[in-house]
């Protein structure tokens, strides 16, 4: 049973009946106080929405394009390209294969940090992997030589402060570092031993910023560590953050090699990356099988749809392994199917809010989200109402911390109330209500690029719409400030 089923069980609790209440509310003796004038009660606005099916391209989720440079020659030509045709995901490799005996030097270091810059500045975020080698061919990589346990370590002391202080425009760390293209095997210095691969986990976690995922390569590896998978609330709170990450994914019976050869073994091990999906980020690619002489590649639009949704596909290769896997999807009719559900879909659905409001009081408006993605927010994300004046155009947001977005569960219409307190210097009058999901960091929650965009459509009559600049949907509503 999966998280969200059971949100939706426990959703679904009934209450008992009030009618017997009613009925003395509003007859007899009673009646009379149940009486209220017009100047007494609360207006409350009430409001429904539409979805829409157009691509949105949202951070954090979706297609991702593999940079053609390393992450310390990123450039701004090949991030605006990114953008411009829709990615908001680059893959970037930290390449440290001239330090396998060496430490960093600063001067790269530097180089590094650059390289999240040109990110930040272009509206991207990226997929970070630190690798020892890179070979070029699927079956070229019995020879790829990574470095000593000591010097792993020592690098990744040396990444942790370029890491941490480039949080922002991290989405996701692949684990790296051991074997082959970093994917924890066929290690040159024995780095895939138990010892050896908890020290370096341990390392990663110290290194890597504590609001963000490791995604590892193999499921039992990350089933040693954690045997019973937490509940939500320990992703939430960040005391578990394991993610997974699959490079051959849907390529063969074994995903060569992601699995166990033994049907029971391996569909134990399916089950349990199905359950931590709910938990940390699932991504990866597809991958050319030919390391695999029996391979049986699941390549229909039947496979793509039913396992993205059943392991919370977030992001995925656009460039890799595209003949097999891609080109089939939009040959058989559900490549735009895939482009939307990958990741969160986030939709409004209703909401409700009183029609007026005092200066430095409260207010709250009550809303219904679906989410029809395959999977959920992972990363911290704010919610922000959003006032805006309709003669003046100015603006005021107001966080809201009473909602935690990365609980909105995919394929379950999720309740929640949004508590703020009103500024005191609030003008009065009316105030156009509208709500943004900005990024939580500091440092790009004014940038709406990093804004998620609702998959709602724009109703000119219900004058709901989607403002590109202020990275906030209107819900067509207005508060009377007082």
């Amino acid at each position: 049973m999966t998280l969200a089923t059971t949100n939706m069980r426990r959703s679904l609790r009934g209450s008992a009946p009030l009618t017997a209440l009613l009925i003395l509310l509003t007859s007899g003796p009673f009646h009379a106080r149940a009486e209220t004038s017009d100047r007494d009660r609360t207006a409350i606005a009430q409001v429904t929405f539409t979805a829409t099916d157009a691509e949105l391209a949202n951070p954090e989720r979706g297609f991702y394009r593999a940079a053609s440079t390393d992450l310390d020659a990123l450039s701004a030509v090949e991030v605006a390209n990114a953008y411009t045709d829709g990615y908001r995901l680059i893959y970037a490799r930290i390449n440290l294969a001239a330090y396998r005996n060496a430490d960093l030097p600063q001067s790269y270091l530097k180089k590094i940090e650059t390289g999240f810059a040109t990110a930040r500045r272009g509206g991207i975020k990226l997929i970070v992997r630190a690798t020892y080698n890179y070979p070029n061919g699927e079956t070229e990589y019995h020879d790829a030589q990574d470095a000593p346990i000591a010097r792993v370590k020592d690098h990744l002391a040396q990444l942790k402060p370029v890491l941490r202080r480039n949080a922002d425009v991290i989405a996701f760390v692949q684990a790296g570092f051991i074997g082959a293209w970093g994917e924890w095997h066929t290690s040159s210095n024995d780095l895939t031993s138990p010892e050896n691969r908890d020290q370096i986990k341990a390392a990663l976690l110290d290194a890597v910023p504590d609001t963000r995922f490791i995604q590892f390569r193999y499921p039992p590896y990350i089933r040693d560590w954690s045997p019973r998978l937490p509940p939500l609330t320990a992703a939430l709170n960040g005391t578990f953050r394991f993610g997974f990450h699959n490079d051959c994914f849907l390529a063969s019976q074994t995903d060569v090699g992601t699995y166990d050869e033994a049907p029971a073994s391996r569909a134990e091990q399916q089950t349990f990356t199905d359950e931590l999906g709910d938990l940390g980020p699932f991504g990866g690619e597809t991958c050319n099988p030919a390391d695999d002489p029996n391979a049986k590649p699941r390549t229909t639009c039947n496979d793509i749809l039913s396992e993205g949704a059943r392991y919370n596909l977030t992001y995925l290769n656009d460039g890799y392994y595209r003949r097999l896997f891609h080109d089939n999807w939009i040959k058989e009719g559900c490549m735009t199917d895939v482009r939307r559900r990958m990741g969160y879909r986030i939709a409004l659905v209703s909401a409700t809010h009183p029609t007026t409001a005092s200066r430095g009081g409260a207010f709250s408006i009550s809303i219904v989200v679906r989410n029809s993605g395959w999977a959920r927010i992972y990363n911290p994300r704010a919610v922000e109402i959003v006032l805006r004046d309709p003669i003046s155009g100015a603006v005021h947001r107001i966080t809201s911390h009473s909602v935690d977005p990365r609980q909105w569960l995919p394929n379950v219409d999720s309740a929640a109330t949004l508590d703020i307190t009103l500024p005191d210097d609030l003008p009065t009058g009316a105030q156009e209500i509208w709500l943004a999901l900005p990024d939580a960091d500091t440092s790009l929650a004014k940038d709406a690029r990093f804004a998620i965009r609702f998959a709602n459509a724009d109703d000119a009559v219900k004058k709901q719409q989607w403002n590109s600049s202020l990275g906030a949907f209107s819900l067509g509503t207005k508060v009377e400030i007082r």
